[in-house]
């Protein structure tokens, strides 16, 4: 079998990518990082006025074509005004070839139309205002709601269709108020019943109920279902997660922790994305409740394993760490530590049968950075 062991130089320069108080923006956070397969990279985020959740987000976009030692100029792809664009998803179709994009945007919102503002304060030692807009979205399709919107390029990212709602097509129709779509990236299936169906991982609200699901689509992106939540076998919550394909076909769900044991939470689907297995503890992924990022490896065009990427540590966001599942995730290895020091949203891709790119926010959230990962393949 072909296993995948650290090389002896694992990482190359980091360099970043988006920096605070650069292009007009005061930072930038939510890192979604897309391969195409002529090897452009494309770097998607948020770019925030402040440090906030919903600060005027706008979703931006950089390009790199030499595997991310340089990156183009800022691309703005969308803009709501003073209201919030959140979580980049994007994946690509292959039937097509395009780039699909998918995104919340939260009203804008005021303290004084919450009744507690101060329950929205979403970091410790937060200095910017609460993120009041997830306490006044409410369920339903109409009114004072968050909306998910869709957009294409069939240009490598340099153009954009005009934004589609589909908010009905993800959200249920009752009790679900705040919802969010990855971060990160979907996925679009390979083989199998559901083979060329394109699943993207969701989180529902409220914030005291948080459920995991998949949204996905067997058009190429254009027409979207929800599929069920998965359920909850922990006393504790999930949310913000990805997915991943296994070599039977099955699809990995991989959600960070919320308000819990600080354990990554795992789930399993047999229908592409309809249904799940309960959630189970994760106990080789550790993690401060934080996004992780994580994709199904491939050698010589054949599953080769899992990666996952996010911060080993339960108390803060640092380390942030490579792990690698040779077992359909039943058991989690050490590959590579990708930095030391703060670490908290990522987005990876396999460049190459033996490199990783790691796009990563780092250094509390001052700069989202890249570097390459370097894998040593071992046949067996």
């Amino acid at each position: 079998m072909s296993t995948v062991q650290p090389s002896l130089t694992n990482t190359t320069v980091i360099s970043n990518i988006f920096e605070a108080e650069t292009d007009g923006f005061g930072s930038y956070r939510i890192p979604a990082l897309l391969p195409m397969p002529d090897g452009k990279l494309l770097a998607f985020c948020e770019a925030r006025a402040i440090l906030s959740d919903h600060a005027h987000n706008k979703i931006v976009l950089k390009t790199s074509q030499d595997n991310g030692t340089s990156w183009s100029d800022q691309i703005l792809v969308a803009d709501a005004g003073d209201n919030a664009l959140n979580n980049p998803l994007v994946v690509i179709d292959a039937g097509s070839g395009d780039i699909v994009l998918m995104y919340q945007e939260y009203p804008y919102t005021t303290p004084e139309q919450v009744e507690n503002p101060a329950a929205w304060v979403s970091h410790a030692g937060q200095n910017f205002p609460s993120n009041v807009h997830e306490g006044a979205v409410e369920s339903g399709y109409q009114g004072r709601i968050c909306r998910t919107f869709v957009q294409r390029s069939s240009d490598g990212g340099l153009n954009w269709s005009p934004r589609v709602d589909v908010t009905r097509q993800v959200k249920r129709p009752t009790e679900v108020t705040c919802y969010a779509g990855g971060p990160g990236i979907g996925i679009q299936l390979r083989i199998g019943s559901y083979k060329n169906r394109i699943v993207m991982p969701f989180t529902q609200g409220p914030w005291d109920n948080m459920k995991v699901y998949a949204v996905y689509s067997d058009d190429g992106g254009h027409q979207w279902q929800y599929g069920e939540v998965a359920p909850a076998a922990i006393a504790e919550h999930a949310n913000e997660t990805q997915m991943a394909e296994l070599a039977d076909g099955r699809v990995l769900l991989n959600a960070r922790s919320y308000h819990g044991n600080h354990l990554r939470k795992t789930a399993f689907s047999e229908d592409g994305g309809i249904s799940w297995t309960p959630l189970q503890d994760t106990p080789d992924l550790t993690e401060p409740e934080c996004q992780g990022s994580i994709i199904s490896l491939q050698h010589d065009a054949k599953h080769s394993g899992l990666l996952y990427c996010g911060p080993e540590n339960q108390s803060q966001r640092i380390q942030g760490t490579l792990k690698i599942s040779l077992d359909d995730a039943t058991s989690w290895q050490h590959i590579a530590c990708v930095y030391k020091g703060s670490f908290g949203y990522s987005s990876i891709c396999q460049l190459s049968n033996n490199e990783i790119g790691v796009m990563f926010e780092r250094d509390n959230y001052s700069a989202i950075s890249f570097t390459r990962i370097s894998l040593q393949n071992n046949d067996a």
